[in-house]
């Protein structure tokens, strides 16, 4: 959340953007997401009353002092086809201030559930959507990366973070086996065109050298 979120529209339509709708690089928007993937209308109040008793569930079901938040693949296309958002951005806001009010409204109720709070590292990396490290404390917060390999792993630790490490670029044993979204047409045409990325975003197929020989 609050991406990834389009299963929520069956129960609760109105506070989810874009539900069933497929989103690819295009028109500005670099970050792909899943079909039907929907985000959380952050400008909601609604949002925060479905979420909370979410967040309360899920910490009574599980013990365990970490709660996955997300926050990762904000589309922008996606949050623009909702009124209220259009309204606020038309008044000078910024969607990296839709996802600030988001955080604001939910890290500090997961906090006061004694849960360390994980986030996917786009939260705070995203060149599109991102909050500011001031709104992410350090001592309550942990950011996995999936992206740019050493890279953003040094940037996260830099920034004075805990991280947890699962680069795309070695450890997703799911790349090179063709796409799982469905309906990327990029792989219609069986002619060797994916040949370069393994036949899905995160080709091609990792081996076991690659994965072991990740520092």
């Amino acid at each position: 959340m609050a991406g990834h979120t389009g299963s929520w529209a069956l129960a609760y339509p109105e506070i989810v953007t874009c539900a069933n709708m497929f989103w690819w690089p295009a028109e500005g928007d670099i970050l792909a997401a899943e079909p039907g993937t929907g985000h959380l209308n952050p400008l909601n109040p609604k949002t925060y009353q479905v979420l909370k008793n979410v967040i309360r569930d899920m910490t009574t079901l599980f013990p365990e002092p970490f709660y996955h938040s997300g926050a990762d693949e904000i589309v922008p296309g996606c949050w623009k086809t909702d009124p209220t958002i259009q309204k606020y951005l038309s008044k000078g806001g910024t969607l990296s201030q839709v996802l600030e009010k988001f955080i604001n409204n939910t890290l500090p109720f997961i906090v006061s559930l004694n849960r360390t709070v994980v986030y996917w590292e786009d939260v705070l990396l995203s060149e599109t959507v991102h909050v500011p490290s001031t709104i992410l404390p350090k001592e309550h917060v942990v950011l996995q990366t999936w992206n740019n390999g050493h890279n953003n792993t040094k940037r996260i630790v830099s920034s004075g973070y805990r991280a947890i490490v699962s680069s795309s670029d070695f450890y997703y044993l799911d790349c090179g086996h063709g796409g799982f979204v469905g309906n990327n047409s990029i792989y219609d045409q069986q002619n060797g065109g994916d040949k370069d990325n393994g036949g899905s975003w995160c080709g091609p197929f990792k081996t076991w050298q690659t994965i072991y020989n990740y520092d």
